[in-house]
């Protein structure tokens, strides 16, 4: 059976470009995963966070496993209008296959050297720099940053976008701009597994109606939070207000490239609907990549915000940055990356304490077998503070944790 989010996913596609069939041109990109992990002791114990835990990485209870598996379907047509679908299959936190993005674009030609693009349907605001491989996945590791492991699980768009550019080339200049606004609704639980659980690192993308499971804290068994489900399902639509962004993109050459955006998902945190409240979340994104020479690269994003349940019941600030190095040569390729973060609560409920802060350093190796397949070695080493896990539980509130990976990642295009 097709789920109805689904369904309106179809016609979207379908309908702008039916007049089309003959000029429609279909290409479909590829990318899956299948790895060997292990862990510490200690990060198995506490469980993940969608197994009922507290942990903050992602790892397979076995050590051999297949990661998820991406597809981009991308249609053309002879007119201004297009297309794109990104699917995958994932084992967790709902295992099968799900829609991560579907949308419709409209590119008409310049005017006076000005492009004037607009897309409907569900996606990623175009806030990260890190996130640039076949459907919404990392070229540089297969663990995300904080920062984007948050946004492929919470923040999703139902709507639409406009964006106006001044391209630096007709206008013989070095400089380009865009600039970007977008109007959206059904993202009204974001932030719930943030305020709970906190940061996580990890590449698991929330399907479209797929729930994610978090602990059920004892906190939420009794008031005032005892109506909150251990799980939320972001891309619910709950109290029909529309949610807003507006970014500014900034490019240098071929060489550096800024994105700022403002986020307000405009959520009303009165709002109870579908067995889960609605939050009010509204953050600021600035994200940065430059390239030094041909062997090097930087990429770094900063994030801060705040989220509101109910009337302060749950209220937290958040704030988080990373920043990663790559360097590349021939068949190889080297990614070290450090990232912070922190939950800060700002209210005054009883025995729901959910302040938390953390760091971790990624390293991984890349070697490219060929066209089609490559070879990684990462390791991810976590230390965080969550003071809600002692709720009733043997777990510290501090946890070292570590996660190392072989990954054998193949593409078709």
């Amino acid at each position: 059976m097709i789920k109805p989010d689904l369904r309106c996913v179809l016609a979207l596609l379908c309908y702008p470009l039916a007049a089309n069939v003959a000029a429609q041109e279909l290409t479909f990109t590829a990318k899956g995963e299948l790895q060997w992990s292990q862990t510490e002791p200690q990060a198995r114990t506490t469980k993940n966070w969608f197994n009922a835990g507290t942990g903050q990485l992602h790892y397979a209870e076995q050590a051999i496993s297949l990661g998820p598996q991406y597809i981009s379907v991308d249609a053309a047509s002879d007119t201004a209008f297009s297309a794109r679908l990104n699917a995958q299959w994932h084992a967790k936190p709902e295992g099968g296959v799900s829609v991560t993005e579907a949308w419709i674009n409209w590119a008409p030609l310049p005017v006076a050297g000005y492009r004037v693009r607009g897309r409907l349907g569900y996606f990623y605001p175009q806030m990260s720099l890190e996130n640039t491989d076949t459907a919404w996945t990392s070229p540089y590791s297969s663990t995300f940053s904080a920062i984007n492991s948050w946004f492929a699980e919470e923040i999703r768009t139902r709507g639409g976008e406009l964006s106006l550019s001044r391209p630096g080339s007709f206008f013989q200049s070095n400089h380009s701009w865009t600039a970007v606004a977008g109007a959206f609704q059904g993202n009204d639980p974001a932030g719930t597994i943030l305020a709970w659980r906190g940061f996580a690192l990890h590449n698991l993308q929330t399907g479209l109606g797929e729930r994610v499971n978090f602990a059920r804290y004892p906190s939420l068994q009794s008031a005032p939070l005892e109506m909150q489900n251990a799980w939320v399902e972001p891309t619910r639509e709950l109290d029909h207000r529309t949610g807003y962004y507006v970014g500014v993109h900034w490019q240098h050459l071929q060489q550096s490239r800024v994105r700022a955006y403002y986020y307000d998902n405009q959520g009303d945190p009165l709002q109870f609907s579908h067995q889960q409240y609605a939050w009010r979340t509204r953050f600021t994104s600035l994200a940065m990549q430059h390239v030094i020479n041909d062997n090097w690269q930087l990429v770094a994003q900063w994030l801060a915000g705040d989220t509101l349940m109910g009337p302060s019941v749950v209220a937290a600030d958040f704030a988080a940055w990373f920043v990663l190095a790559n360097w590349q040569h021939n068949e190889f390729s080297v990614t070290l990356r450090y990232d912070d973060f922190q939950v800060t609560d700002k209210d005054s409920t009883i025995g729901d304490d959910n302040n938390g802060h953390g760091q971790a350093v990624l390293l991984a190796l890349t070697y490219r077998l060929n066209n089609r397949l490559s070879l990684s070695a990462e390791h991810l080493q976590l230390n965080s503070v969550q003071h809600n896990r002692q709720q009733q539980w043997p777990w510290p509130a501090k946890q070292r944790q570590s996660l190392t990976k072989l990954v054998l990642t193949w593409r078709w295009q």
